[in-house]
């Protein structure tokens, strides 16, 4: 069997079982993986296969990281063991641990600013909703992307989150400002079923024309630094625990299954580090 075969029963097992973000990211991961591997027979992949296509990655993007490399090696390696029994071992490559980056308050004030002077039509009204949501929930954008008008109770301001990336449900909240905009715009825009919408085609938005409204965004703005949904979800666990410190609850409030995957956000970021110091000196 060739790999781009086997991929093609490892994408439809995917997308039978598991969440839509990671069907997403198979999505992502699989024109690569097929143009350097796409006619390799899956029995002849080993690791030489793999160093070679490490080899070639880096070639073609000077800049690309381990941990990018280390994505497309794990992808491989289920592809192989779910769609011919194949396990392939490979030792995954160094990873630098990064800072995690959120986006700074001041850049936050100034897109809710321009948002709220620039309320004259249904595309800027659901732009900023969705950025005070990113902001208020730390929803990932699938699950945001999937919010319907009947998961919203505006008397208690929280969202029933049904569409996870876990498969478990769970809530979140939002404040009284946002729901008084959500109100609003639902009534404009006379939506009964999702709320995020592309109003000239009247589907769910699509993952890349967030990208390209944040993309803009930061062009308009002249913000040097990404404010991408991931960046926003960053933003609101590094707060909450600033602010809060109740790692459970934020587990929780997160989706995550593992506190594990909570705890990298007991960082202290870099406005926290500075703001000490200089008590200081």
């Amino acid at each position: 069997m060739k790999l781009i075969e086997a991929m093609t029963k490892y994408e439809k097992y995917v997308k039978v079982t598991k969440s839509e973000g990671t069907y997403n990211y198979l999505q992502g991961k699989k024109g690569i993986i097929l143009r350097y591997l796409g006619s390799e027979d899956c029995e002849d992949i080993d690791r030489d296969t793999i160093l070679d296509f490490i080899i070639a990655q880096q070639d073609r993007n000077y800049n690309i990281s381990n941990r990018t490399i280390n994505k497309y090696i794990q992808t491989i390696q289920q592809v192989l063991r779910y769609s011919c029994d194949i396990d392939l071992t490979y030792e995954k490559l160094p990873v630098t641990k990064k800072i995690i980056q959120i986006v700074p308050e001041p850049v936050i004030l100034r897109i809710f600013n321009y948002y709220k002077s620039n309320q004259h039509n249904l595309i800027l009204q659901r732009n900023y909703i969705m950025f005070r949501l990113f902001y208020e929930t730390g929803l990932r954008l699938t699950e945001l992307l999937n919010l319907k008008v009947k998961d919203f109770d505006f008397m208690n301001l929280t969202i029933h989150v049904k569409k996870t990336k876990t498969n478990t449900e769970r809530y979140v909240f939002f404040s009284k400002e946002t729901s008084l905009l959500l109100n609003r715009y639902i009534l404009s825009s006379q939506l009964d079923n999702y709320i995020f919408i592309d109003f000239a085609t009247g589907e769910i938005l699509k993952h890349y024309t967030i990208e390209s409204i944040c993309q803009r965004l930061s062009r308009k703005l002249k913000i040097d630094q990404s404010i991408s949904p991931h960046k926003w979800r960053h933003t609101f666990a590094t707060r909450f625990i600033t602010k809060n410190g109740n790692m459970e609850v934020l587990r929780q409030i997160m989706g995550h299954s593992s506190l594990k995957t909570t705890q990298k956000y007991l960082h202290i970021n870099k406005e926290t580090l500075h703001k000490e110091y200089f008590k200081t000196y």
